[in-house]
């Protein structure tokens, strides 16, 4: 649950932890845009990192206890 709130304050950090390191690093260029652009383009693009990072976070954890 931890990782879920890292993923949305530092979502390439919380794709990270899980080992992913592709999707960190498309993620983390996402994050970087969304951080440099101004007004409501910026949030949009954070919402996208953030929302992108859940949404692996969520499959990295399915895919581990669906192997169990």
């Amino acid at each position: 649950m931890l990782l879920y709130l890292l993923g949305i304050i530092i979502p390439p950090l919380g794709i990270l932890m899980y080992g992913k390191i592709i999707f960190a690093a498309l993620n983390a260029i996402l994050w970087t845009y969304a951080i440099i652009t101004p007004g409501m383009a910026g949030f949009l693009l954070w919402f996208a990192a953030a929302s992108h990072a859940s949404y692996v976070i969520h499959n990295a954890r399915y895919s581990h206890f669906k192997s169990l």
